[in-house]
């Protein structure tokens, strides 16, 4: 069986049905719809996308978040964009690959707050007649098509570790 994402060139090729490009046009829309309605303060869920980056100190987090406006919810509406744009593109280029995987990642954390997920959950937790089921699934769903986005995209070209008295960053000394 082919992976649903492989490296050919400078492009990656998607393989994936049109039964899960729709859900993922889904999500994104139900996704962009929480960010338009919620914040932080009102949604754990969204909290879950946007943590604080002082938990200890809410003045210094507020002025942190202030200094950031609008920018981390700009880009999560963006890669929203990216992956509604190309949810039925047979390839995707580095930049719109890396979209999705942000916005698969995004709709995990969603996901695994709205069901209260824990590390220590397995399908145990969820059975079938619990109402939480069927997102506990698509929660797992989307954890095998994020693993499968990250093999896609390969290991990072680190090259050869310097050698003991070389610059690593210039290679010299």
């Amino acid at each position: 069986m082919e992976p649903a994402f492989s490296k050919e060139g400078d492009r990656f090729t998607v393989r994936l049905s049109r039964g899960v490009r729709g859900l993922l046009v889904e999500l994104c829309r139900q996704s962009r719809a929480l960010l338009d309605a919620e914040d932080p303060s009102s949604d754990p869920a969204v909290s879950r996308l946007f943590p604080p980056a002082y938990p200890d100190d809410p003045l210094q987090n507020l002025e942190f978040e202030t200094s950031l406006g609008a920018a981390p919810r700009s880009a999560k509406l963006e890669a929203l964009d990216v992956v509604e744009r190309t949810a039925n593109a047979s390839t995707l280029t580095e930049d719109e690959l890396l979209a999705w995987i942000g916005v698969v990642n995004d709709l995990r954390l969603v996901l695994g707050t709205r069901i209260e997920i824990t590390e220590e959950a397995t399908d145990e937790d969820f059975p079938a007649d619990d109402p939480r089921h069927e997102t506990y699934r698509v929660y797992q769903f989307l954890g095998f098509l994020l693993q499968g986005l990250l093999e896609g995209i390969g290991a990072p070209d680190v090259g050869e570790p310097p050698h003991e008295g070389e610059d690593s960053v210039r290679g010299g000394s």
